[in-house]
């Protein structure tokens, strides 16, 4: 008898087998369940994905995205032309955070939905460029990520394989800035170059914010940039980008001359693919 009432016991060693077998198949069930927990709520690490490569670039991507069903169909999209990416999903338009930041942001409450809407989405955007750039370190400052919105599609004039040749080309064309969208809407575009015989690139700015793609160190740069630029209360990314574009430097388009089948204005390798998917902010 041991101290305190307690009694020892002894354990053959088949049973032993037993207890070692059963808590060895507790431990599979346990681990298999929080993988599937983690896949299913969009929440793995970055350093738990092993990245795509194009040429000899590594890159992956952020789908901002609050249903499963869009993610689903954007990630099998995305997976087609060469990209891994996870879910991340903006914070709800009626929580706390997002409406007092909003108010710090401008200044005063703008508690329409709407507008709570398009806040919650650029957080999500800075968010996951943040998460970029802490990952990052001194020895991949060129290391590329992408960045989309649930609503894109492929252009119907190229094919999943033609346009991850093309993709591999416009990021050694981008290489320099760092910066690149494979869409955009409303383009104004200079030095338009061939990636292939059918296929342009050129310089441009522009709407829309459905995908786009930074270098780690041009992530940091695009962050501070948005940092100087507060006091213009913009809370649309997609003018944010604009403007950036406009202001600071044009960004590489790739597909400049592949039009969206939505919207003839709109132009990249990856549409918004309105049709499908409604906007959700509107």
């Amino acid at each position: 008898m041991l101290p305190y009432g307690c009694t020892t016991t002894t354990f053959s060693s088949t049973s032993l087998r037993g207890l070692m077998n059963s808590a060895f198949v507790f431990f599979l069930l346990v681990m298999s369940f929080l993988v599937l927990a983690l896949q299913w709520n969009g929440t793995l690490n970055f350093s738990t994905i092993i990245n795509v490569a194009q040429g000899s670039q590594d890159v992956d991507g952020v789908v901002l995205s609050m249903k499963p069903e869009r993610f689903n169909h954007t990630q099998h999209v995305l997976a087609q032309i060469g990209l891994r990416v996870v879910q991340r999903v903006p914070l709800s338009f009626q929580s706390k955070e997002v409406n007092e930041s909003l108010c710090s942001f401008v200044g005063s409450p703008r508690d329409n939905s709407m507008n709570l809407k398009v806040w919650s989405n650029q957080m999500a955007f800075v968010n996951a460029m943040e998460e970029f750039v802490r990952e990052a370190n001194t020895a991949t400052p060129k290391r590329w990520r992408f960045f989309f919105e649930d609503d894109v599609a492929l252009n119907p004039n190229i094919t999943s394989e033609q346009a991850k040749v093309l993709l591999a080309k416009g990021l050694e064309v981008a290489d320099e800035d760092g910066f690149v969208y494979l869409g955009l809407c409303g383009p104004h575009c200079e030095e338009s170059r061939l990636l292939d015989e059918h296929v342009e690139a050129a310089r441009c700015y522009g709407a829309c914010a459905h995908a786009f793609g930074l270098q780690a160190n041009a992530a940091a740069k695009f962050l501070q940039h948005l940092e100087n630029t507060k006091k213009e209360r913009e809370i649309y990314m997609d003018q944010r980008l604009l403007n950036y574009g406009k202001k600071v430097k044009r960004v590489w388009v790739l597909g400049t001359n592949l039009q969206s089948p939505s919207d003839h204005a709109h132009v990249g390798l990856l549409y918004q693919d309105r049709i499908r998917f409604p906007t959700t902010i509107g």
